[in-house]
């Protein structure tokens, strides 16, 4: 008899049954913004801003606050929404490979020196402050290409 292979809440999001909830942090400074190079697909080796996954039973600004932390070492404070994006990635055959809607928010650092480069996490291959003027040359997400396009920040 096969051994059947026991699935883990990180395989779930590779072909979802239902969209899954991601939260996202855009912390600026000096006109630059804080950006991770992703470890894990979806977006593996793609740019985007810090984010995960909302747990059960967590609220959304939490979350956003708790993954800003685990992923660079800051401590951020929710300051206002940046925007909400679909995320939905097809595979070769049209099927729903990636299904998320993405909550931005813009945060404050609120703790610890504010000169400190970032640091990448386990899941994230580095991280770093980008001038404005340099996103272009990135390879950026596509989700993250649409928010900064709706708040003119990529033009």
């Amino acid at each position: 008899m096969k051994k059947r292979k026991k699935l883990t809440a990180f395989d779930l999001r590779h072909y979802p049954v239902n969209p899954l909830i991601g939260v996202g942090i855009m912390l600026v400074r000096d006109e630059q913004l804080l950006l991770i190079k992703r470890k894990y697909n979806p977006d593996k080796k793609y740019w985007s801003i810090p984010g995960g996954h909302l747990d059960l039973g967590e609220k959304v600004q939490q979350a956003a606050e708790r993954e800003g932390f685990e992923e660079t070492g800051f401590k951020v404070k929710v300051t206002k929404l940046a925007g909400i994006i679909d995320k939905i990635m097809y595979d070769n055959n049209d099927k729903i490979e990636y299904h998320y809607v993405l909550i931005n928010y813009f945060v404050e650092q609120v703790e610890g020196d504010l000169s400190q480069p970032p640091k990448a996490s386990s899941d994230a291959l580095e991280a770093k402050f980008v001038p404005f003027k340099e996103l272009k040359q990135y390879k950026l997400t596509d989700s993250l290409i649409e928010l900064l396009e709706q708040l003119d920040i990529l033009k």
